[in-house]
């Protein structure tokens, strides 16, 4: 099967179906034969030869019965191993396109930095590092600390309240009763990071982000609200390749158990993840 020689499979499911089948008939037949000589006394176990027709079909029927439940368990087997495989491959691949889209957006500010402030760009570096370290230690292929992916997330969140200044009002609120509960890494950095990158940059009114992260033993809850312009909106579209790869991510950890709220408006932009644990 898995060089694709369908037809020698069949040939040879069909060949061990006719021989197992064909055991039991032998074995009455040599039994018969035995009486027949007199080696054992005369029996009424024994059929007689014109039900070994018969007896050859039946048990004909019954080994192909049994074979095909053997291959279905063995196809089901090799089944689930390859669908594992792909799985682990696809959140590998989205966590691996996530990655650099971040990282590309932490060296364009630092090169923005760099020609205004050298000493914030280099205590940006320093933080940013940080953040690195943390990415390049994560096993893709499992699940991570909660409370370390928070972490990940207080040090993204004070980097850009540096960056930002006093341009940006950045409310967050951040509880957690098990730090130590296992959690997909990387998964909640994409709402967050969406947010400061089409948060809009305020003339009347100040610019604003608001973050709300709540952990308890039943769900994971995740509000991300910022203000935005249609400037921006036609400038910078809200949707793109970060919030299509965690909710593929999200269908693959978690299928039906969590629910994503988009709303987006003309002056703000709002998500919502719940995540039933």
């Amino acid at each position: 099967m898995r060089q694709k020689k369908m037809l020698l499979f069949t040939g040879q499911f069909f060949l061990v179906s006719i021989v197992t089948a064909l055991l039991i008939p032998a074995v009455l037949h040599a039994f018969l034969y035995l009486e027949q000589s007199g080696f054992f006394p005369p029996s009424d176990l024994v059929l007689g030869k014109n039900l070994f027709v018969i007896l050859f079909i039946n048990a004909l029927m019954v080994s192909l019965f049994v074979n095909f439940g053997f291959c279905g368990l063995r196809f089901h087997e090799e089944s689930m191993k390859l669908h594992e495989a792909l799985v682990e491959s696809q959140l590998q691949l989205l966590q691996q396109q996530i990655s650099p889209h971040f990282m590309f957006n932490v060296l364009n500010h630092i090169n923005i930095l760099m020609r205004e402030d050298v000493s914030l760009a280099s205590a940006l570096l320093i933080r940013y590092a940080k953040i690195l370290r943390y990415q390049l230690d994560n096993d893709k292929n499992k699940k991570g600390n909660l409370g370390k992916d928070v972490q990940f997330l207080q040090d993204f969140v004070e980097i850009q309240k540096i960056r930002w200044g006093e341009e940006l009002d950045i409310c967050c609120s951040w509880k957690m009763e098990n730090c130590d509960r296992e959690f997909p890494p990387l998964l909640l950095i994409t709402f967050i990071e969406n947010a400061f990158k089409h948060v809009s940059r305020g003339v009347t009114d100040k610019a604003y982000v608001d973050i709300n992260f709540i952990q308890t033993t039943q769900y994971v809850c995740l509000n991300v609200k910022n203000s935005k312009s249609i400037i921006q909106r036609d400038k910078y579209p809200v949707s793109g390749i970060g919030l299509l790869n965690v909710k593929k991510r999200l269908d693959i950890l978690y299928g039906a158990n969590y629910d994503l709220t988009v709303e987006d408006s003309e002056t703000t932009y709002y998500t919502k993840l719940h995540i039933s644990l």
